[in-house]
């Protein structure tokens, strides 16, 4: 049977367009496959981030997410096309002006899944660092922009990537001047080049053992250490919040200024919508007046300072990814003054509560002071040690916190619980922190940084708020960044020479230097000898009093302590302490140094400076209103004898 001219055209045609739409759709469910949009389009990586933890949030349940956050071939499964392409490309940005070879060294275990997706090949060389083994991966460029994508979605690589470029065959060495980083690239990348001894990450000193001789001389894109976990969308512990952000002002840190006597700082959290920040602050005329937001107060006097906010994102917090960090600082206060404060929020009523806090001292007089240790784990404990301590001693000025607050510093549960705890103390009492190792897990002390409004007088080199000194009454605080210290013996030195001119320029009494690890360690393994290098000698020419340390986890007070040895009296060496004030404990051994050791004790310890007696009194106290140990300090005026130090231990039940 013949069918007329043409009949059977409209029948293939439609068999045609069936096949190219099986084929196209079939290609967009296949990586790398779907078409690709330009880099400019691509959205920001961490709303991505924030999108896809959404997205699976409604659709899978907690046990699930957890499992996923384990599995890191499973959470790249899960992302759609969209998302793994945005992940793939769209977190390193950099415009190249000739061709180039992009060479990608990853850790051999954890390596990127778009280095698959992009085409890169592996090229059989591998690297070491006292991180880990690194492959690398190539591929060519031309002349233009190219994209690279995240790190990892968990915190199981090691290190962060690094890209090394280099001229292909034949054309002439590659320079700096050919090569563009794209803005607001994440972790502060470098262009330096490579060679032998070249670091890894621009942060801490992970050289590597040797460099190919292909990629000697090249040019290497260096990140940061602490971005390696920077794009978690799975932390492996909690996804949800018990303490979600709301309209109110909560979670309120307040700091000394550089100045005490005269300019306090305020942090506190909202909503993301609460886009007010500023605080009301008068002179107090009555010590009771707080805890009602409404009631009448004569505001004569009364101020209003603005501040700045910020958003905080933790994409990986699915009921509550991000929040509003407040900053307000007030300064022309007067010295040793109570003020009522009241921050602005996004309540109906636009203020929060009138709380009341006190301003440092600019002359000599009495000072009481608490110091503590790591609280990092058991901080429903921790919480009612510190309020126990507040309760006890109504006349504890500010707080001194020895680093590891929190047991995940970058995981934002960590930090609502840690601060639920501290809430009715913190938002009275002037907090001094320094950060510790587990404040800069994952990501470095990038939450830490958000969280604490801190004197921004330290070295230049180094992130604002980490080292920093203060004065009130006839003492001074230097606060130093040990966990930067103990990675890079640049960072000991850069830290060791500050201290140096901030302590010759201060004409306190008293000395005080507060950091994480300690100098003279009690754990029965573990020390810092870089730190002691480094750091000693200057607490030796300045005749620092005190050294507060925490990390060991048992509590140690050593001698007096000069160029390593002990001393008989507190005016021929500095005494070192370490103090635990969570529930997570280590042993320790009797060393030549150690003159009192405590073992599963947690403590807060007091700390008195009476100006007209010259003396200092150090407590350290137990749950049960013990006295642990305790020490007095009576240094002379200038020019009367030298200082006694005495251990008291009558009040020891």
């Amino acid at each position: 049977m013949r069918h007329g001219k043409g009949s059977g055209r409209p029948f293939m045609d439609g068999m045609m367009r069936k096949v190219r739409c099986c084929w196209l759709l079939l290609l967009g469910l296949l990586p790398g496959c779907q078409p690709k949009t330009s880099l400019d389009s691509l959205p920001d990586v961490s709303q991505t981030l924030e999108a896809a933890g959404r997205r699976l949030s409604g659709s899978l349940s907690e046990g699930r997410l957890t499992t996923l956050a384990t599995h890191a071939p499973e959470l790249v499964a899960v992302l759609n096309a969209r998302e793994r392409d945005v992940l793939g490309r769209g977190y390193l940005r950099f415009q190249t002006r000739v061709p180039m070879v992009v060479e990608v060294a990853a850790p051999a275990n954890t390596v990127p899944f778009w280095i698959d997706d992009q085409g890169f090949v592996a090229s059989g060389t591998t690297l070491t660092n006292a991180d880990t083994r690194w492959s690398l991966f190539r591929k060519s460029f031309p002349a233009g922009w190219v994209g690279l994508g995240v790190n990892g979605l968990d915190r199981t690589p090691p290190a962060h990537y690094v890209v090394f470029l280099r001229a292909p065959p034949g054309h002439p060495p590659l320079t700096k001047g050919a090569v563009t980083l794209g803005k607001n690239l994440p972790g502060g990348w470098c262009l330096v080049q490579a060679r032998t001894g070249v670091s890894a990450a621009g942060d801490v000193c992970r050289p590597f053992a040797t460099i190919p001789d292909d990629l000697d001389g090249s040019i290497l894109l260096q990140p940061r250490h602490e971005q390696r976990h920077s794009t978690l969308l799975a932390s492996g512990r909690v996804w949800k919040t018990h303490v979600p952000s709301t309209a109110g002002a909560d979670q309120v840190t307040i700091s000394y200024g550089s100045d005490p006597a005269h300019e306090l700082a305020w942090s506190w959290r909202t909503e993301p919508g609460a886009l007010k920040t500023a605080i009301r602050i008068l002179p107090a005329r009555f010590e009771s007046a707080e805890n009602d937001a409404r009631q009448d107060l004569d505001l004569t006097g009364m101020r209003v300072v603005s501040g700045a906010s910020t958003l905080v994102r933790s994409p990986n917090l699915l009921n509550d990814p991000v929040i509003r960090r407040h900053v307000a600082t007030v300064s022309d206060l007067s010295p040793d003054t109570t003020y009522l404060y009241s921050l602005a929020d996004g309540s109906s009523q636009g203020w929060g509560p009138w709380r009341t806090a006190k301003t440092g001292r600019c002359k000599p007089g009495r000072i009481e002071f608490l110091y503590m240790g790591d609280a990092q784990t058991g901080l429903q404990d921790w919480g009612r040690r510190l309020f126990t301590a507040y309760r006890r001693h109504p006349g504890i000025e500010f707080i001194l916190l020895a680093g590891d607050l929190v047991d995940r510093g970058n995981e934002r549960t960590n930090w609502d619980h840690f601060f639920l705890r501290a809430e009715e103390i913190f938002e009275r009492i002037p907090v001094m922190p320094c950060v510790g190792n587990h404040e800069y897990l994952d990501q470095g002390p990038r939450l830490y940084r958000s969280f604490f409004a801190l004197p921004r007088n330290g070295p230049a080199a180094i992130e604002p708020g980490l080292v920093y000194h203060f004065e009130t009454g006839s003492a001074f605080f230097a606060v130093l960044d040990s966990t930067l210290a103990v990675s890079d013996p640049r960072a000991a030195r850069l830290q060791a020479e500050w201290l140096d001119a901030v302590l010759s320029g201060s004409r306190a009494h008293w000395k005080f230097v507060m950091f994480h690890h300690p100098v003279y360690p009690s754990h029965p393994s573990r020390d810092n000898p870089e730190l002691r290098r480094a750091w000693v000698p200057i607490f030796d020419k300045h005749r620092v009093d005190l050294v507060l340390q925490g990390h060991d986890h048992a509590y140690l007070r050593t001698y007096p302590m000069r160029g390593g040895s002990p001393q008989a009296t507190a005016g021929e060496g500095t005494i070192y302490v370490v103090s635990v004030a969570g529930d997570k404990f280590y042993d320790q051994v009797q060393r030549e140094y150690t003159e009192v050791g405590l073992t599963g004790t947690p403590t807060y310890q007091t700390i008195e400076i009476d100006d007209v007696e010259n003396r200092l009194t150090y407590r350290a106290w137990t749950d049960a209103a013990e006295i642990a140990d305790r020490l007095v300090i009576t240094k002379p005026a200038v020019g009367q004898r030298p200082v006694v130090a005495r251990r008291e231990l009558s009040e020891v039940r």
